[in-house]
This record gives C-alpha cells, sequence and structure tokens, in this order.
C-alpha cells in the first residue's frame, strides 16, 4: 500500500526525557532524515533556533529551563512545510512548543494531494488510484506540551500533539499523509505518544512507545505499539549524532491492523 507517513519527531520527543543538562545559549542546527514502512514514509527535517536560559536557579528542575525559538522545515516525496516554532521549558519536567507552518502539497511520484469525499471514503492505494492528485497548498499549527521524567536507569516521555490543518480553501476533505487518515480540510488531529525507557549503557536506551492517533470529527483511531532503541553520542565539541530505531504493529487502524510497523531516525545537532 503506498502511503507516506512521519515519524513525528521522534528522536527530539524521547531525547527530551533523558536527563537535565545545564542549558548553553547559542544558535544550533539539527537536521535528520526519517523513514518508516506500511505506511511507506520519508521526510528530511531541519530546524534552525536560538536557545537561551529560561530560569537561573540551582538544581536538576531549573537548570535545563530554556526557551528555543527558530525556523522548522519537514519535507517529503509529498509536501514541504516550512515556518516558525517556540519551545518553552520552564521546569525540566515539562516542554511546550508551538508552531504555525505554511504547507505546499505537490504530486510528486505519485504522492499528490487527494480530497476525499468524506470522512468514511476510502484512502487505500485502490480507492486513490481512481482520484486525481493535484498541488494546493494550506496552514498547519501545532500545539504540544511534553511530560518526562527520569528515576534513576528509568526514562518516561508522553508527548501530546494537537493539530490543526486549514488547507485547500478549508472546504470538504482530504487524504491527510503525515497522520495517514481523512480529514477535513479545516480540521484538527489529536495525537499522544508515550514512551517508557531503560538506559542500557550511557546513550544508549530501549523500551516500548505507545502511539494512539484520534481525528476527533470522525471519531478515527489509530493505535499502534512498538519497541524502541535510542542512541546518542557527541561526535566533538559541539557536534552531536542521534539514531532512533522503532519495530512494532497496529493494534487498531483501517488498513493496517496487525501488520509490522518499521521507522527508523538519524541526525546530527550541531552549536553553532
Amino acid at each position: 500500500m503506498k502511503k507516506l507517513s512521519v515519524l513525528f519527531m521522534l528522536f527530539a520527543i524521547v531525547v527530551s526525557g533523558i536527563g537535565a543538562q545545564k542549558t548553553q545559549e547559542g544558535f544550533y542546527l539539527d537536521q535528520s532524515v526519517q523513514a518508516s514502512y506500511d505506511p511507506l514514509g520519508f521526510q528530511l527535517v531541519s530546524q534552525a533556533y536560538y536557545r537561551m536560559p529560561l530560569v537561573n536557579r540551582e538544581g536538576v528542575l531549573w537548570e535545563s529551563t530554556k526557551i528555543d525559538v527558530g525556523l522548522l522545515n519537514n519535507l517529503s516525496p509529498a509536501y514541504d512545510m516550512a515556518g516558525a516554532y517556540i519551545t518553552i521549558t520552564p521546569i525540566a519536567l515539562l516542554d511546550i512548543t508551538l508552531s504555525a507552518q505554511v504547507a505546499g502539497f505537490y504530486d510528486l511520484l505519485g504522492f499528490g494531494f487527494y480530497s476525499l469525499g468524506g470522512y468514511n471514503a476510502g484512502f487505500d492505494n485502490d480507492s486513490l488510484a481512481l482520484l486525481s492528485p493535484k498541488n494546493t497548498f494550506g496552514y498547519v499549527l501545532s500545539a504540544s506540551p511534553t511530560f518526562k521524567i527520569a528515576i534513576g536507569p528509568f526514562v518516561l516521555v508522553n508527548d501530546f500533539n494537537l493539530t490543526y490543518y486549514y488547507v485547500d480553501d478549508g472546504n470538504g476533505f482530504f487524504f491527510e499523509r503525515v497522520a495517514n487518515c481523512a480529514l477535513g480540510k479545516n480540521d484538527v488531529e489529536l495525537l499522544n505518544q508515550a514512551y517508557a525507557l531503560w538506559t542500557i549503557l550511557p546513550g544508549l536506551l530501549a523500551g516500548v512507545n505507545d502511539y494512539l492517533l484520534y481525528v476527533p470529527g470522525s471519531g478515527y483511531v489509530s493505535h499502534r505499539l512498538a519497541a524502541i532503541g535510542v542512541y546518542s553520542t557527541t561526535l566533538k565539541r559541539g557536534l552531536s549524532f542521534n539514531a532512533a530505531l522503532i519495530l512494532g504493529t497496529f493494534l487498531a487502524d483501517q488498513y493496517f491492523q496487525y501488520t509490522l510497523y518499521v521507522a527508523a531516525q538519524a541526525g546530527i545537532s550541531v552549536a553553532l
């Protein structure tokens, strides 16, 4: 089945829960490549941002507090989403990210923008083959609080994401490729991801990920459970490498229930 998906900033979410490090003010550049299978997906994610400390106090709860303000670009064979974001960490246990992006959808390699007849319209490969893809644009707004805690070698992270789409003049329905669902062209979707990880070695963690997508307008649910491994290391001062691998199955999904799901991500972070 020819679908496109994305890891929803998999590594960034997980690593945000791994210990508190003292905030270093300055400019940063993050670059990563993400891919998944069933549903099929590929994406390049670029972030350029300025980081500044938020709370000037001693202690593990405050030394990592910060504000990141920057630019974000998500590029795939189906869309290019570019915009700005801000992440506020008022305490080590909580991140709050707000983003606003302009999205361009284009027909490339068969991953065009498909209008649908309604929430119940089919969006499997055969159904999409009967429709005519097109190029269009829209806006994507997102709000995401992330709660995180490290207890000894355990890391627990919960990320909730509300995403609002306004695309193609806002009238009708479309196949939303990021979450792989039918969505109104003026609509919201909710996603919650929970992680429970164990530190095997410094920089190497493994555990489980629970993924739950819900579309309020239709009641659509996609639920996935997977094993996950995360690795990060400092290559040299100001340069770090990260990677993540996830393997699991959908417990509930219109087209992928009980099929094998595989996703991976690799990236670098540079302090400029």
